[in-house]
C-alpha cells in the first residue's frame, strides 16, 4: 500500500503500490473522490515525477 494523491480534486488515499510495465513507478489508482486516473504517489519528487506520469496518464486514457 502507498499514498497516492489526486491531481485533479488534490484529494491523498491509500491504495495497492503496483508495479507500471516492469518500472520503477506505481500504476495510477482511481481517486475514489472523484474517480480521475491522473493519480500519482505523494514523494519528495512528486512535481519531478508528475511529468512522467502525465505520459502514463495519457497512454492509460487512451487505451480506454
Amino acid at each position: 500500500m502507498t499514498l497516492f494523491k489526486c491531481t485533479q480534486c488534490g484529494k491523498h488515499f491509500k491504495a495497492p503500490d503496483i508495479e507500471y510495465c516492469a518500472t520503477t513507478f506505481s500504476m495510477p489508482q482511481p481517486c475514489p473522490k472523484c474517480g480521475s486516473i491522473r493519480t500519482r504517489p505523494v514523494s519528495l519528487f512528486g512535481k519531478v515525477t508528475e511529468e512522467v506520469y502525465r505520459g502514463i496518464w495519457e497512454r492509460m486514457e487512451e487505451k480506454k
